[in-house]
């Protein structure tokens, strides 16, 4: 009977320890779960303070580190420009006429979007300030009720806006949610009212090397003839001496046309027509 007796006047002492111990251990939990649900870093954050919600699948676009260009132009420019229809001259052994070539190669790398104006999007308990000419790269596309948006994240922070094919941005302001998009139906405001994303075209040019074409040179009056010098050097340099008469006023040297007004030993006077 003694034994019995201790044994029932210890039992509440043990058993009032031990759901202290489970008070303790439950109040830390509900302080822990409620920290980590009011917490901005905490991914159920945002779920707490949105009212109304949706979440979207992204299609996410692919990074091209080193891109490839999508239509690369060639452009001839000519590094000389005589004048036309006007009396010139030149010497024995001077260059009357030549062409030189270079081309300006413009690549298309596709595109990037800018700001158009200083301006901000906000609502109630959040707000992302633009500038004018930020440069922002679509993540990808959300599609919302039957049409597609771009998505961007201005700050990289998670926060994320929408902006239709016209470069409007929505007056929403969004968050990445578990590799989703989550759209809140809180209605944003958006400053100045024609903000919106300018689309522009990324372009990169290139020179060439300057490469001699041609050269037509006076090589003097003799026996009554006009000699000229004509060096190709479209397949290495390969040089041909032309003759005319010097009655012959009009001459046509690789598509060049040349009126003649004067030659002697020493110099020609002469027109280029075209």
């Amino acid at each position: 009977m003694k034994k019995i007796f201790l044994l029932a006047i210890s039992l509440p002492f043990i058993m009032c320890g031990g759901f202290a111990e489970t008070v303790d251990g439950f109040g830390d939990r509900v302080i822990d779960t409620a920290n980590s649900l009011t917490s901005p870093d905490h991914e159920n954050y945002w779920l707490n303070n949105i009212r109304t919600f949706k979440t979207y699948p992204i299609s996410y676009y692919q990074k091209r580190s080193n891109p490839t260009p999508l239509n690369v132009e060639n452009n001839v420019q000519h590094t000389k420009e005589y004048p036309h229809n006007v009396a010139i001259s030149a010497n024995v052994e001077q260059v009357m006429l030549s062409d030189e070539i270079y081309t300006v190669s413009t690549a298309d790398l596709g595109e990037h979007y800018e700001i158009s104006a200083d301006g901000k999007i906000y609502n109630s308990t959040d707000e992302i300030v633009l500038e004018k000419g930020q440069v922002i790269t679509p993540l990808g596309e959300v599609k919302i009720n039957g049409q597609y948006y771009l998505l961007f994240e201005p700050e990289r922070d998670g926060r994320m806006l929408l902006a239709d094919e016209h470069g409007q941005i929505l007056h929403n302001i969004g968050r990445y949610y578990r590799g989703e998009f989550l759209l809140s139906k809180d209605k944003a405001s958006v400053l100045p009212k024609d903000l919106g994303i300018v689309k522009n075209s990324n372009t990169k040019q290139s020179v060439s090397d300057f490469a001699m074409q041609f050269e037509i040179k006076y090589a003097g009056l003799q026996d009554g003839l006009m000699r000229f010098t004509y060096v190709d050097y479209s397949n290495g340099r390969n040089e041909t001496q032309l003759t005319f008469s010097k009655e012959q006023q009009f001459l046509d040297i690789n598509g060049k046309h040349i009126q003649v007004i004067n030659a002697t030993e020493d110099n020609i006077q002469y027109i280029i027509r075209n």
